[in-house]
């Protein structure tokens, strides 16, 4: 399976109300006169073709733009009608070219940057973040009102992922921001490959990391090795953090099946909350040898723990041709939706997966299933769910649905942020 994404920059069809109310007083024959004044100013501009509301607008919404304007810039916004929209970077080049970070007459504060990635990392203090762990998101895009800009902090080293063309311009400004937001002694810059062809820049590529490099950090009272140069994204998936805990509680004395495991993150967990037995299973060759180490590094008996280099689909199949069932199963796929084309097609992975993982489950066991696609909603989430447990003969009690952690917040401005969606499920025998 492809390795997890990040949610999808696309914005939403609906159409909320600003943040900030944008005051539109135009009267008869005022039209020109305010392109007059748009004209005239001083910033570099934009001016809007036509409007969709939303954090992040596309190329073809764009109209005019005033001759100072650089992709990269921090651009004021105006509507056709020559309103002020807000204030937002520009990059003519990427399909976003776009990304809000104020709304009608609110003032952007001075050294935005380090403004915003200070109020991040206090909220993350007011929420106690840190008494469960040192590994965070300390920025978390849109959520923090930093389009374009992902900060992980694993211990002493935090790891920015540059998503936009403007992120990466101020990218010097950002690290001395993360510096002195969290005290982070080492930062280090990724992207992805296919974001920064989008976004038209070229990042250096993180360097090979020999073993002895990778961080060590504390969950819950479990260590886990993260690689920071050659990991999935950041390295750890911080959002499962509450997740993992919570499934460790519900498996003392049973049998674990952790589909799509990654670095062992549920596996690890598993074990340590007493875990009978636990299979971790994961198509990454160089992710399952990661997951070996954390269950050595937490003194795990590989006669509890074992690891599987294969397909999951595979997998599951070949488990449900032998008749092995287990109490409890975890599926946590990559991001399977990437974009809106590839909608029917991610969807119908999702569906086969479950109806795969439900056909290995005793009846009255456990299923905690996962989807990290940003475009699959909640209700398209749990509707598959229905099809899928129709079609494999089960049938589902959902007793809830949980997200990512309180360091990944989410703007209402900004729905898609709402990402991760897990749907904790007791699986029956059908009838």
């Amino acid at each position: 399976m492809p390795p997890r994404r990040e949610p999808s920059t696309r914005i939403s069809t609906a159409r909320p109300r600003p943040s900030a109310p944008v005051h539109n007083n135009r009267g008869a024959g005022d039209g020109g006169a305010r392109i007059k004044r748009i004209e005239n100013a001083h910033a570099p501009w934009v001016q809007l073709r036509n409007l969709q509301f939303g954090v992040n607008l596309f190329r073809k919404m764009i109209g005019r733009t005033s001759p100072d304007a650089r992709d990269g810039d921090v651009v004021r916004v105006y509507d056709r009608d020559g309103v002020l929209f807000g204030v937002g970077m520009l990059n003519r080049a990427s399909p976003v070219a776009l990304r809000m970070l104020s709304f009608g007459a609110e003032k952007l504060e001075d050294n935005f940057i380090a403004a915003r990635i200070r109020a991040a990392s206090e909220l993350r203090r007011s929420l106690r973040i840190l008494a469960h762990t040192d590994a965070y998101r300390l920025v978390n895009a849109e959520g923090d009102r930093l389009p374009g800009l992902i900060v992980d902090c694993y211990g002493p080293t935090a790891v920015v992922q540059i998503i936009s063309l403007g992120m990466f311009k101020r990218r010097d400004e950002i690290i001395d921001a993360v510096k002195a937001a969290s005290g982070a002694a080492r930062v280090i810059l990724c992207a992805d490959e296919d974001q920064q062809r989008s976004e038209a820049f070229v990042l250096p590529p993180r360097r090979e990391a020999a073993d002895g490099e990778l961080a060590v950090i504390n969950e819950n009272n479990i260590k886990f090795h993260v690689d920071l140069q050659r990991g999935h994204k950041t390295g750890f998936f911080c959002d499962q953090r509450e997740n993992r805990r919570r499934l460790a509680e519900q498996c003392a004395g049973k049998s674990v099946l952790d589909v799509c495991c990654y670095t062992g993150g549920f596996s690890v967990g598993a074990a340590k909350g007493g875990a009978e037995s636990v299979t971790g299973v994961d198509l990454d060759e160089k992710a399952v040898a990661i997951a070996r180490r954390n269950a050595q590094l937490n003194l795990i008996s590989t006669r509890t723990l074992q690891w599987v280099h294969a397909d999951g689909y595979a997998y599951l199949r070949q488990m449900k041709t032998n008749g092995r069932e287990y109490d409890v199963v975890i599926l946590d796929p990559p991001k399977l939706i990437a974009d809106r084309d590839g909608f029917d097609e991610g969807r119908k992975a999702y569906f086969d997966l479950n109806k795969l993982g439900m056909s290995v489950i005793k009846s009255g066991g456990l299923l905690l299933t996962c989807s990290c696609s940003g475009l699959l909603s909640q209700a398209d989430f749990l509707d598959m769910l229905r099809g899928a447990a129709r079609s494999s003969g089960r049938r589902l009690q959902i007793w809830d649905v949980s997200g990512a952690g309180a360091d990944h917040p989410v703007m209402t401005d900004f729905p898609q942020g709402w990402y991760l969606k897990c749907a904790w499920c007791r699986v029956l025998s059908g009838g």
